[in-house]
C-alpha cells in the first residue's frame, strides 16, 4: 500500500547513505525500519507491570550501598551541619 511520508534534509541524507552502503532501496529500509521500531512498542506494551519493573530492577539494590542502614547517622550530621550555619 502506497504512503507518503516527508522528510528533512539531514534523515532523506542518512537515509540515501544507508541505502546504498547496504545496497538496497531507501523504501526498503524504512519499511524495516517502521516494522522492527512498531514491533518493540507492540512487545513493550504487551508488557505487564511486573515484568516492565523486573526488567528494570538490578539484583544489587539501589546502587547506595550501606547508606540505607546509616540513615541516622547521616541525618545526624546533616541537621549538625545545617546548626553550625544558623548560629553563625
Amino acid at each position: 500500500m502506497p504512503t507518503s511520508t516527508r522528510l528533512d534534509k539531514d534523515t532523506e541524507d542518512i537515509l540515501k547513505k544507508a541505502s546504498e552502503y547496504l545496497g538496497t532501496t531507501k523504501s526498503q529500509i524504512v519499511r524495516e525500519s517502521i516494522k522492527e521500531y512498531c514491533m518493540k512498542i507492540v512487545e513493550e506494551r504487551k508488557k505487564s507491570p511486573w515484568e516492565i519493573y523486573q526488567a528494570v530492577y538490578k539484583a544489587g539494590g539501589s546502587g547506595h550501598g550501606k547508606r540505607i542502614f546509616m540513615v541516622r547517622e547521616i541525618l545526624k550530621k546533616k541537621l549538625t551541619e545545617k546548626r553550625g550555619k544558623w548560629s553563625l
